[in-house]
């Protein structure tokens, strides 16, 4: 049976969207094709007209949440209520509810030590999202040239990923708090 362009286009983001989350849950190779398109309630035949291979789902499925994150912390920058964009991503960055729901957080720190291991499209569209995010804040952060200001957003973006990792890591203890407590401290945001 042969579905509208509308349901199609719907179709591709529900796909898209499955697979974003439960990449995040379980790894690029901890769900396949069949997996994922059972999810959405779909079939694998739908499959290959969007997509070309696993690499291609992977690819876009993590430029959508990419692009998302950051139009959510644009939300933040542009929103005349929030007086300091900065302290409010970063606070929700370290929280304890982004270190602990894998299925809706950040790509890097649930995927980025995959991408090495995956094809050049993904490689690709992991850099740029590295670099975008480093843009974004280097608009937020101090310093006295636009160079400073680069080196301060990476190295603050640095250290938010590894304490969340880090914490993700100890997190059957109290240090997994302790590690995001630190790191917010650090980082001025608290």
């Amino acid at each position: 049976m042969k579905v509208s362009k509308e349901k199609a286009v719907e179709n591709r983001e529900l796909v898209l969207d499955t697979a974003a989350t439960l990449f995040r849950q379980v790894g690029f190779d901890g769900v396949g094709v069949a997996d994922i398109m059972k999810k959405a309630g779909l079939t694998v035949g739908g499959f290959y007209n969007n997509f070309e291979s696993k690499e291609d789902l992977i690819a876009k499925a993590c430029d959508k949440v990419g692009v998302k994150s950051l139009q959510r912390w644009q939300a933040h920058i542009d929103n005349p209520d929030i007086a300091d964009p900065l302290k409010r991503i970063g606070s929700s960055y370290l929280s304890a509810k982004n270190r602990d729901d894998l299925s809706s957080t950040c790509i890097f720190s649930t995927l980025g030590a995959e991408v090495p291991r995956r094809d050049l499209i993904v490689q690709q569209v992991f850099a740029q999202g590295v670099e975008s995010t480093i843009e974004l804040l280097s608009t937020l952060v101090e310093g006295k040239s636009e160079a400073e200001k680069r080196n301060n957003a990476i190295a603050m973006f640095s250290q938010w990923l590894g304490a969340l990792i880090l914490s993700r890591a100890a997190s059957a203890s109290p240090l997994s708090d302790e590690i995001l407590e630190v790191a917010r401290k650090s980082s001025h945001l608290e």
